[in-house]
């Protein structure tokens, strides 16, 4: 019986395991556009941030998602902002324990055109 209890409990366990990937938001642009506007620096890039969450301790969403987008924009050599942003967040969950979670910042790099001269 005691057997049974602990075989139960550990596929209860999977059962409740988990992945998922969920859209967060879709941004025009990660900075305001200046009135001059801006030329494409190059093709799209990726940037990523895990955490991991322990009895539901972890971080907020907001600094992962800064953290992401920082990665994106290392990719994007010399780029002021991106545009056409996608945030999506990738997770992994044994409740109520354990969770990691990865969030994903996708966007065009672009520079910022000079203002024009008068």
């Amino acid at each position: 019986m005691n057997m049974m209890i602990k075989v139960a409990a550990v596929a209860s366990l999977f059962a409740a395991c988990g992945c998922a990937t969920s859209p967060v938001a879709f941004k025009p642009s990660s900075v305001p556009v200046p009135p001059q506007g801006y030329t494409v620096s190059g093709s799209d890039v990726t940037g990523s941030s895990d955490q991991i969450w322990v009895l539901g301790l972890g971080g907020s969403l907001g600094i992962q998602q800064h953290r992401a987008y920082k990665s994106a924009m290392g990719m994007a050599s010399g780029a002021d902002a991106l545009v056409g942003m996608s945030i999506e967040s990738h997770g992994f969950m044994l409740p109520p324990f354990f969770m990691i979670r990865t969030i994903t910042v996708t966007g065009t790099p672009v520079k910022f055109n000079p203002p024009p001269s008068k």
